[in-house]
């Protein structure tokens, strides 16, 4: 079973259309865990709601808003997953319906897998919030409303390949089995700045500890992305995650478990 790890901060609407997509998925075997790096009661209210309307497990965690804790908290929900599989996945990500299935099929020891997103633009991003209508996100629509690369969402099943050497996991489109993750101790929670570096340090301690090999599912395992203002990078951002790279530790001290320096 996969344990569907969804990232949330304040967006509901979009959380919304997540949901909608998780119940077309053509694969059922998967709960869902919303790791919210928050406590608002709006979102609580949505998943106490959800748990009523759709027939897969629901988990909500969350925790005091103290700056960005994203890795905490997506330990937090590590930590309560049911599944051997682990996805994860940006809560302004909507679904491909063969999402799921991809990565549940996909997903398999010695390997890490990434998928890749369609970056919708903002006229079809507020066309979609307002109309919470699934059915825009066709090809035919994709090009009409200008999309800068609406053939990423064109479904091919194509066979698996290993990913090029420079490529690198992105947060919101990843998968591994569950065993690799709590033998890395999880993510690095010193990440504590948004924007850069928690996602790339845990894909270099995957492949660097158990010499995984990233596997594409462009083409498969697809998500269409809301649009919304780039972030930042910020400097420090940068400057800790190469230090955490030149160190060489694969296993994080502050993470699943604190470990004593």
């Amino acid at each position: 079973m996969i344990s569907l790890i969804v990232s949330h901060y304040k967006n509901m609407p979009a959380l919304q259309l997540v949901f909608k997509t998780l119940a077309r998925q053509t694969s059922q075997d998967f709960e869902v865990i919303v790791a919210e790096d928050d406590n608002s009661q709006e979102c609580a209210d949505f998943i106490a709601t959800c748990k009523q309307t759709y027939s897969f497990d629901i988990q909500h965690i969350f925790h005091e808003k103290i700056g960005f804790r994203k890795c905490k908290i997506l330990n937090d929900a590590v930590r309560v997953s049911r599944g051997e599989k682990l996805v994860f996945i940006d809560g302004d990500c909507i679904l491909h319906k063969r999402f799921i299935a991809e990565y549940n099929k996909a997903i398999a020891p010695n390997n890490y897998y990434y998928g890749r997103r369609v970056w919708l633009n903002e006229t079809i991003t507020q066309t979609l919030l307002k109309t919470q209508d699934l059915n825009l996100l066709n090809l035919a629509n994709l090009i009409r409303f200008g999309v800068s690369n609406p053939f990423a969402g064109l479904y091919v099943p194509l066979p698996y390949k290993a990913a090029h050497k420079r490529r690198e996991i992105w947060g919101c489109n990843w998968g591994v089995l569950k065993e690799y993750v709590l033998g890395i101790n999880g993510f690095d929670e010193d990440f504590t700045q948004t924007g850069y570096g928690e996602d790339l340090h845990i894909g270099w301690r995957l492949r660097k500890h158990y010499n995984l090999q990233l596997i594409s599912l462009k083409k498969r395992a697809i998500q269409y992305h809301l649009h919304h203002a780039r972030s930042i990078i910020p400097q420090s951002g940068k400057e800790l995650y190469e230090q955490k790279i030149t160190s060489g530790e694969t296993i994080c001290k502050h993470g699943l478990q604190k470990i004593n320096i």
